[in-house]
């Protein structure tokens, strides 16, 4: 029996941009050559740069063109010495400094001079300038980058953020009214000691206000054994009787290590039943497959851990119970979910010893189809594991014939080629392309590999490659022409909009010396939308037994997927477009430097 491969079926809905980024990109466009440059003063360490999500800490000096210090974090020039936090794409901060952290290493000092437009005289600007602050003057930001790493964002404000030093253990994390042991150091944001470090560790009940409030929301993110360093602005920072005195303060810094925490059960507490299999379900008991997707995924973690006539009771959070799973009427959004599961018993997987090659090939192909379903349904991961599962199961089977021999092949073909489809789905296309590569080195003819591995080449960028495997295709198999010709015109057009993006986007951006910052922005995602339309495209060449109106219907476009580039080490031009020098060269602009 034939069966729907990966290939065939229909793209997830494309990821829409949020209103963050769209509304940086029409920030973005605000740049204009010269507007705002920048001076290296130290050099930092290491090659990593804050990113989006990042929380940046650094100390910042204003001045006038003159030297005139109008503005400082810092003791010696009239300031309170506490840096300055922001979370790049949360923080409402003025256009040069978006634009100008992403570009410094941990440690440095930058000066960034920047026309009026780009800092506090920006037309709609999202802060507000200090009192007498010069804001229609050009002005130069001294920055030291003191530190930077990725935020867990507690409060939506930004008055509550994570800084997670060590993970910690298991998934499960404490709420109200579980009871805490923690050990607790706290500074001020200039590095007071505050609450010092003692002896023993710190017991407190969840929801009963013995610890500020910040902190315990940020306790409530943390797991088993985890540290972290915990950020609570003065809004969070109510008086408790583990530190009675907090006025005044703007910011206080928790260190904490979470050691234990157990469940405290309200006696008056109600609880409302949503499902119960002796009643929902005829009386019969749940049965499922493990790593198919039919149960949330906390609930099938669990059960994996129990022993047969177990009973326990699961407590899961959100985005593990229904926040990522189809939600059942009666169970709220963001709702915690407490699972009371008895397991019977369980079945191990069917072992092939003894099977004939068509009972293999059967069961194989039933493995298969489970993962054709939990790829239509964009469960990627999911359904790559269901086909790698069999790969591996493959390996120890031996057809006894060449009949056996070319089934057995195409199949195995045919699964590398889901399993790839999958990673190009999650973006991961260099393991694309080398799962590809093991149906080309058997058969360097295959049309439907070179196909698919064009596709994640053009989603890379590498155009030249792309080109090479479609024409290929024509070469080997004349009756793959219209999907090759179909993808070849959209190679084209995707290079030929590249430069003309080019030419647009990065005019007069060529005049600067190294070092300044002088792009407009990063190239629109018009690209990125070519390359989709081509990966679209190619998706309908996957199936070999299609009809002639089939192959024509699927040669249209059928979804945006988002064209990643891989990163060049020469600059910011090089790691957003790799095929930049070439374009340039053919220009004449390839001796440029943009920062």
């Amino acid at each position: 029996m034939a069966h729907a491969e990966a290939d065939d079926l229909p793209p997830p809905p494309a990821k829409k941009k949020s209103p963050a980024e769209e509304e940086a990109e029409k920030r973005r466009k605000k740049l204009t050559p010269g507007s705002l440059m920048k001076g290296l003063i130290r050099s930092g360490s290491g090659d990593a740069t804050p990113a989006e999500g990042d929380q940046v800490v650094l100390h910042c000096t204003t001045r006038t063109m003159d030297g005139i210090i109008v503005n400082s974090t810092r003791r010696e020039h009239g300031g309170k010495g506490v840096p300055l936090r922001f979370v790049l794409g949360k923080s409402k901060m003025i256009l040069g400094f978006a634009e100008g952290f992403p570009t410094m290493l941990k440690g440095e000092i930058a000066m960034f001079k920047m026309k009026p437009q780009i800092h506090y005289a920006e037309d709609d600007c999202p802060v507000t300038a200090p009192d007498g602050f010069p804001k229609d003057d050009e002005l130069q930001f001294e920055i030291e980058m003191l530190d930077f790493f990725k935020a867990k964002i507690v409060a939506e404000d930004l008055g509550v953020v994570k800084k997670i030093v060590d993970e910690g253990k298991g998934w499960e994390t404490p709420r109200e009214p579980y009871e805490v042991t923690t050990w607790i150091t706290a500074r001020t944001a200039d590095g007071k000691e505050l609450l010092p470090s003692k002896e023993e560790p710190y017991f407190f009940t969840l929801g009963k206000s013995e610890v500020p409030k910040g902190l315990e929301m940020g306790i409530g993110t943390m797991a088993r054994e985890e540290k972290a360093v915990i950020y609570v602005s003065s809004a969070y920072l109510s008086n408790s009787s583990l530190m009675p005195q907090l006025e005044g303060l703007e910011e206080v810094h928790f260190e904490v290590e979470l050691v234990q925490f157990v469940q405290g059960m309200l006696l008056d507490e109600s609880k409302s039943i949503f499902y119960d299999t002796r009643v929902d379900n005829h009386g019969e008991p749940l049965e499922f497959c493990s790593g198919e997707g039919l149960v949330p995924e906390g609930f099938e973690m669990c059960v994996r851990l129990m022993l047969p006539g177990e009973k326990s009771i699961v407590t899961c959070p959100p985005d593990f119970a229904y926040d990522k799973f189809p939600r059942p009427a009666n169970v709220p959004e963001g709702a915690h979910v407490q699972w009371e599961i008895e397991l019977l018993g369980f079945e191990m997987p069917k072992d092939w010893t003894g099977f004939t090659f068509q009972e293999i090939m059967d069961d194989a192909d039933k493995i298969k189809t489970t993962g054709n379903r939990l790829f239509k349904e964009g469960k990627f991961e999911l359904a790559k594991a269901k086909y790698e599962k069999v790969l591996r199961e493959y390996n120890h089977v031996h057809p006894q014939d060449d009949d056996e021999g070319k089934i057995f092949a195409n199949s195995r073909n045919s699964l590398h080629l889901n399993v790839a489809a999958c990673y190009q789905k999650m973006g991961e296309y260099r393991k694309s392309i080398d799962t590809c590569n093991k149906v080309l080195e058997a058969n360097p003819a295959h049309v439907k590999a070179l196909y698919r591995r064009g596709m994640s080449y053009m989603l890379l960028g590498d155009f030249d490659d792309a080109k090479k495997d479609f024409e290929k295709m024509m070469a080997v198999d004349k009756s793959s022409e219209p999907d090759a010709t179909a993808a070849l015109l959209k190679l084209k057009q995707t290079i030929q909009e590249t430069e003309k993006k080019a030419r647009k986007q990065f005019k007069g951006l060529f005049d600067k010396k190294p070092g300044e910052i002088s792009e407009v922005g990063v190239v629109e995602p018009e690209v990125n939308k070519n390359a989709s339309d081509a990966t679209a495209s190619a998706e309908s060449a996957s199936s070999t037994d299609r009809d002639a109106d089939a192959t024509k219907a699927a040669a249209l476009p059928r979804e945006d997927s988002e064209l990643a580039f891989e990163e060049e080490r020469p600059g910011l031009l090089g790691r957003i477009w790799p095929s930049a020098s070439r374009i340039f060269s053919s220009l004449g602009l390839n001796r440029c430097t943009i920062l």
